[in-house]
This record gives C-alpha cells, structure tokens and sequence, in this order.
C-alpha cells in the first residue's frame, strides 16, 4: 500500500504529477472521497489541493481524527471573489478559516500571512508550486526594451472561472470588450486571445483555452510581449517570464495578489498599453517584488515540498511511536530564509532607475573617492566651527541655552 495517497479530480492531476514521479510506488493518486474507502489503504498521508468542496472538507477532518498527516497544497492564488462571494448561498462555507489539514504548502509569503490572519498560524508553509519549476529554472529576464518596428504582440487572458456569479462573468466579458474596442482596428497591436467559458463566442474573437494544465500556456508565453489578465494564477506565470503584466479588474475588489499595472475602467486601458509596449523599470523592479512576495519562486519548489512532506512523515512516526494519539506538528517545518527576505531585483540599478542624477551614472572610481575624502574633510572644519561657536555662546550671558542645543546636535551627528 502507498504511504502517501494524493486526491484528485477536478482537473488536479496536473499538479500532482510532480510529486507521484518523485515519489514513484510510494505515492498513489486517487479519486476517493469516502474516508471509510480511503482509510482502507492504510496512508501515513493523504494530500488534498482544496478543501472547499463538502466531501474534500470532511476527508481532511476525519483523516486527521483518525492519526493520518493531512497536507492541503495550494494550487492557485487566493482570490477574493472565490473566498467571500462564492457560492452566493446563506449555506456557503468557510474557505480555509480555518483549513482542516494540519499543514498547508502556500505558494509564497503573501498567501501564507494572510492564512495565517484566518486562523492558520502554525499550519502555513512557504512552498511555491512545482509544476512552475521549468519556469522557475530558466530565469528569464524581464523585459524592459521598448516593442518597436512591429506590433506590439499582447496576451490577454481570463482565469479558468472568469467569475462565480453570472453579474461577475457580465463584468469580466465588459472588461474584455472596452480592450477589443479599444485596440480594434490599430496595427500596432496585435492580440492573442485566451478566454475560457466561451466567452470568445460572445467577443466575436478567436482564441480559447483548450489545456488547463499550464503547458499551453507556458508556450504561449514565449510568444508575446507583454500580458494583460483577470486575477488567475497565469498572472504569476507571466511575471515569471518576465513580461509586463497588468491586472484587468472591472470589478473593483480587493486582490491578494497584486500587480505592477492595474486596469479598472476603460479610460485606463490605452495608456497601460502603451506603458506595457515601454515598461519604465521602476514598474518592473517592483513587478519582480510582487512576483517573489506571492510566489516561492528564488529556486524550484519541489525540493522544498518533498522536504515538507518528509518531515510530516517523521513527526508522524515519532508521534505515533510515542503512544501520542495526537499529530503535533512545530511552527515551521520547512525553514527557508531565502523565502523571507525581499532581495533586490536583479534590474535593481540607481543609474536605470535615476538617469538624470548627476552621481549614479559615475564610474570614476578615483575621482569619487578624491571628492568623497575632501567632502569629509570640510564636514570635520563645520564640525570644529561649531564647536568653537558653541564654546563662545556659551560664555556670552543669556546664549547658554543655545549653546546646548548646538551640543545636542552635534553630538548626533557621525564625527
């Protein structure tokens, strides 16, 4: 019997894969949604990709009561319309406030903090997603030339659900059509659609999506300059292979995950093109700051999830050995302190990123170093002034107060 039992369905196949060639007879993927029928394959773990679905929410539990390690893997981006608008019902359930599983592979420090504001302190581990790894490995570097001689060749695409009520589908396909109307006819641009749900029908366009498993899209992405997207993890993928990307939001609500450019009404839509075609760096220095808060993404993930799952195992193990009936798991498990520190970018440059300073374009070492020791010479003669100020108020009747606090200030300052 496998040790570790993935469930999926649902179209999660694809982010399991990963792990069952890792893993190889030591994993299994399976469809089950009965604990009694799960239970019958004896798992140390079981892992799930969601937990809001009724029957996945009661697997998670009843595995858990029953000494089984439960790891729920994120496979997408928080979004806010799916955590507070979806399903429209009174009946609609908690998603993940708290999650059942005991732990949860977030994909970046962004999602992990705000799971861990819903009541998840202690479960939360900052993973990433392997099934970016390709993208991860290549490093691609953003793109910050200017598109010129050509159309600029842009990707617009929604997420697989383009909203959960149809009022939100209607918004979403209005986005969508201010862009077509807007570029319509221009020769300078060329659109490449991705639209799910059929809504290519209702744009008059062509362009759907026909694979969900993120390959399509990874090659797709090879072939553009630029991208324009409803709030979907693709937004990630995109950043990730370095082209700007703007966050197209006609609906106006919070988003977990943010971007460098954001389009949320019609009059915005030419000139975040036209910034998409010439992207100033200081957006894309910042691009790469949201890319690397949302995603763990400084080196490929699968090494870090298989070192999560490893260690659930031998804390189970040692808990079960010790006759506790209870899976006691330590804050963190996996300890990376690469994924807690926002380093610079790697476009990070004073000279890009201040051209008209008359300092940071320099590269006369020499000549620097000569200006820098007289300029910290002439600070010592203002510092030896004051003092020789100081000590001549202070003997004047009446300037003592102000002879201390020219003391004050001196003494604040570095000698």
């Amino acid at each position: 019997m496998p040790e570790i039992v993935i469930i999926t369905g649902g179209g999660s196949l694809h982010h399991a894969r990963p792990l069952l060639e890792h893993f190889g007879a030591r994993a299994a993927a399976e469809s089950v949604r009965l604990p009694g029928a799960l239970a019958a394959h004896d798992p140390q773990l079981v892992i799930t990709f969601d937990e809001h679905d009724c029957e996945l929410g009661m697997l998670t539990g009843e595995m858990a009561r029953r000494g089984v390690a439960t790891l729920q893997i994120m496979d997408g981006i928080l979004e806010w319309r799916r955590t507070w608008q979806y399903p429209t019902s009174a009946q609609k359930r908690p998603l993940n406030q708290p999650a059942l599983a005991h732990k949860i592979a977030c994909l970046g420090r962004a999602d992990a903090r705000i799971m861990e504001s819903w009541g998840n302190v202690g479960k939360c581990e900052i993973i990433g997603s392997p099934r970016f790894d390709p993208l991860v490995s290549e490093k691609r570097e953003m793109r910050v030339a200017p598109v010129t001689g050509r159309p600029l060749r842009l990707l617009l695409m929604t997420a697989k659900t383009p909203g959960f009520t149809p009022e939100q589908v209607a918004t979403t396909l209005a986005s969508l059509a201010d862009i077509r109307d807007a570029v319509g006819g221009r020769r300078d641009i060329e659109i490449v659609w991705r639209v799910t749900q059929n809504i290519h029908r209702d744009l008059g366009v062509s362009g759907t999506v026909h694979d969900t498993t993120g390959m399509e899209l990874q090659e797709q992405l090879r072939t553009v300059d630029a991208v324009i997207t409803t709030s979907s993890t693709a937004l990630l993928e995109s950043m990730l292979c370095g082209l700007p990307t703007a966050l197209l939001d006609y609906h106006n609500c919070p988003h977990y995950v943010t971007a460098a450019w954001r389009i949320s009404c019609r009059s915005q839509i030419e000139p975040a093109i036209e910034a998409l075609r010439s992207p100033p760096l200081e957006r894309m220095v910042y691009q790469d700051f949201c890319l690397h808060d949302a995603l763990a993404c400084a080196t490929p993930a699968l090494p870090r999830m298989v070192r999560l799952i490893e260690e659930m195992l031998r804390v189970r193990r040692t808990c079960i050995a010790g006759g506790g009936g209870t899976i006691v798991y330590p804050h963190r498990l996996v300890d990376d302190p690469d994924e807690h520190v926002a380093w610079p970018a790697g476009r990070f440059d004073l000279e890009r990123l201040y051209p008209g300073h008359p300092v940071f374009g320099r590269r006369d070492l020499t000549d620097m170093q000569n200006e820098l020791e007289a300029a910290l010479g002439t600070i010592e003669r203002l510092h030896a002034q004051v003092d020789t100020l100081t000590e001549r108020l202070h003997r004047i009747p009446g300037y003592a107060f102000l002879a201390r606090a020219l003391r004050a200030i001196r003494g604040r300052r570095p000698r």
